[in-house]
């Protein structure tokens, strides 16, 4: 037995955070005091130690995992042309860049394959991906530990390509009256800007053109056993499937859906959203193939105010743009006459879920109609030519928010049930919760700037960003709209149907990173950066590994990972070519750029398998510093994230708060790691 350290020495050494048992302050000292090795210290005094940093008392079951292995059996079944891999994912991809990849392997259509893949304890419940050559994505949902995924319960749900629909009605009485359109909130705002007496909050409306845009609707006349003509829309009653219900929630509750966005973990990206394929190539205007009736489908509808809102759409030859300049074409557009197509308040309350937000439905699904090639301002009915409309023609959305109960008395036919038209002579217009936005963020640029909408623009929303986020996934097209000023694009989602074309996009996942991070001495004053390393899986039989940081005095060596350039024979300082053994890498700023390796490993690998996990030998110590055990101190710990370790002289539990609450519960506060204090970590990726 070593003989145990002198009560006032051990005091000095408990008294503070510091690096280390005998480390000196940041400034290299060439001549550090002589302590004991490592190999005098004891258990008491380790245990001692480890309850004064943390000021608390470790549960003896404490593993310090925060990561399962699991392995499961993919087979590539999915309704695609061609498959190139299979992935397993953490979230789905769609405008969601926490996505991650846990795994995958190249295959081919129809082929099975099992996968080992390393859990995150936040994740109960992942999804299984076919990815093309294009890199079109194909998802399934499963959970954690299933043995086995396939796609073809996914693919029993209806696709956007055409489907046998019910006959139409006749469209010879189907009309849209002039008598029963409406001036839109844009429309009344532009002509009434700049006038004597006018709030100042319609000036964004002054000479923006908008003058002339009209809202239409059906006066609720026609219609068969199937669809019916109400609430001024075209629509026939559906149902859901289970498969179509687990469907949408593997596809939307990661980018909004049930649970939205919060500010704890997930943000909507607006830049994705406006950087999109759809947004980038159409503007976020759907193409017509011609083939087929397009219809919409409400899935999801979050708003609180369902009761006042209502989707119309609008159409045009992309022709008609041409030889135009920018402000042309927007003129063009606003003039357009916007046809409602979906009645928020009617779906809401047919969905049974009228009192709360979040279950997935579908009960209604509604038609796109075509009126011929009509252009600005028509003052004449409109009657339905048919339910196709031509092939390469554009299809654009609008949302209309009108929050005041009664009808607009520029409408003679005053006993249209349920029509929550514009009161122009009581200033409706400018009534804060009122107004339209626009899948083409081009046409937002006046609401944006309006009170109650423009609390947007303080969550990072630009003037002109669109307000609704349009992707393909599982050969159907999904649009998302934000109604107002939350920027969490959940108000109202619908699944859009019918004669499209394509809206898949390829998409770039990266791979999940798992961050090692190193206390080099048992005596430590655990900022766990002594060493840190984070590593990837690439795929079933590649690992990229990167070591990032050394905030370390003593001589060290990496084990486990065997590759050319990260050895066991290099001294870790030495790989950033630091000879100096008390120069700090990357932990009080970044100074140095990671040194990574690709590995080749076993396809049954795991970054949990302790026999295989990275390890540090402290030569200095002679002392092998592994990954924590069940009731050891926390010297090594494995992050399945790319994790922001601690800077010089923090103690993890004083840059994460939460951490002592998991030390003392493993089953609480789990993830931890997603919570750090401000200023007090620093992130280096290896992206």
């Amino acid at each position: 037995m070593k003989k145990l350290l002198s009560i006032a020495v051990f005091g000095l050494v408990l008294s503070s955070c510091t690096k280390g048992f005998d480390a000196p302050e940041p400034t290299p000292d060439p001549t550090p005091d002589p302590t004991p090795t490592n190999n005098e210290v004891t258990q008491a005094e380790i245990d001692a130690n480890v309850a004064n940093v943390f000021g608390t008392t470790f549960s003896p079951n404490q593993d310090w995992s925060s990561t399962t292995k699991y392995t499961v059996t993919i087979t590539a079944d999915a309704p695609m042309s061609d498959i190139a891999k299979v992935q397993i994912l953490t979230e789905a991809p769609y405008f969601n860049e926490d996505a991650r990849v846990l795994n995958e392997a190249t295959t081919s259509k129809g082929q099975s394959v099992a996968l080992t893949y390393d859990c995150p304890a936040e994740y109960t419940e992942l999804v299984a991906a076919c990815v093309d050559s294009k890199g079109i994505y194909y998802i399934a949902g499963f959970k954690a530990g299933d043995a086995q995924v396939t796609f073809r319960k996914v693919a029993q749900a209806r696709t956007r390509a055409a489907y046998d629909l019910p006959a139409f009605p006749a469209t010879s009485g189907l009309k849209m009256k002039y008598r029963n359109s409406a001036l839109s909130y844009n429309a009344i705002r532009a002509q009434k800007a700049g006038q004597d007496g006018e709030d100042a909050s319609i000036n964004p409306w002054l000479n923006s053109n908008w003058n002339n845009e009209r809202i239409w609707m059906f006066n609720n006349e026609g219609g068969n056993d199937t669809w019916k003509v109400e609430r001024q829309t075209i629509f026939r009653e559906v149902t859901i499937t289970d498969a179509e219900k687990q469907g949408l929630e593997t596809i939307l509750k990661d980018v909004g859906g049930r649970f939205g966005r919060d500010d704890t973990h997930k943000k909507e990206n607006l830049e994705i959203i406006r950087n999109s394929p759809v947004y980038q190539l159409t503007k976020n205007y759907l193409v017509a193939d011609g083939k087929a009736p397009i219809t919409l489908t409400p899935v999801q509808i979050q708003t609180t105010d369902y009761s006042s809102v209502a989707l119309y759409y609008y159409y045009f030859k992309p022709s008609e743009l041409e030889g135009k300049s920018e402000e042309e074409q927007l003129t063009f557009l606003k003039n357009l006459p916007k046809f409602k197509c979906v009645d928020g308040k009617q779906t809401k309350e047919a969905s049974g879920t009228a009192s709360g937000n979040g279950e997935f439905f579908k009960v209604h699904e509604y038609v796109l109609p075509y009126f011929g090639d009509v252009t600005s301002s028509p003052t004449t009915d409109l009657e339905v030519q048919g339910f196709t409309i031509p092939a390469g023609y554009y299809i654009g959305f609008m949302l209309r928010k009108n929050k005041n109960d009664y009808k607009d008395p520029y409408m003679p036919n005053n006993d249209i049930t349920g029509y929550n038209g514009t009161n122009y002579a009581n200033k409706s217009y400018a009534k804060i919760e009122n107004g339209e936005v626009y899948a083409d963020g081009r046409l937002n640029e006046q609401i944006n700037q309006y009170p109650k909408f423009n609390e947007a623009v303080d969550k990072g929303m630009l003037l002109n960003d669109p307000r609704a986020a349009i992707f393909g996934a599982n050969q159907k097209a999904y649009m998302m709209f934000e109604d107002g000023s939350d920027v969490n694009f959940v108000d109202i989602i619908v699944e859009i149907n019918g004669g499209l074309k394509e809206v898949d996009a390829a998409h770039e996942i990266n791979s999940n990173v798992y961050t090692f991070c190193f206390e080099d001495r048992k005596l430590g004053d655990y900022d766990m950066n002594d060493v840190v390393i984070k590593a990837e899986r690439l795929n079933i039989s590649q690992v990229k590994y990167s070591v990032v940081a050394c905030g370390a005095y003593d001589e060290l060596y990496l084990r486990n990972i065997n590759g050319q350039t990260l050895n066991e024979n290099t001294e870790i300082h030495a790989l950033f070519n630091v000879t100096n053994l008390s120069t700090f890498i990357n932990t009080q700023t970044k100074n140095y750029e990671p040194v990574s390796e690709v590995i080749t490993v076993d396809p049954s690998f795991s970054f949990t398998d302790f026999s295989k996990q990275v390890y540090i030998y402290n030569k200095t110590q002679d002392y092998d510093v592994k990954m924590s055990q069940k009731g050891e101190d926390p010297h090594g710990i494995m992050i399945p994230s790319d994790f922001k370790y601690p800077i010089e002289k923090t103690c993890i539990k004083d840059a994460y708060k939460q951490f002592n609450n998991w030390g003392e519960n493993p089953v609480s506060s789990t993830n931890w790691y997603l919570a750090p204090e401000d200023g007090k970590v620093m992130s280096v990726s290896v992206k």
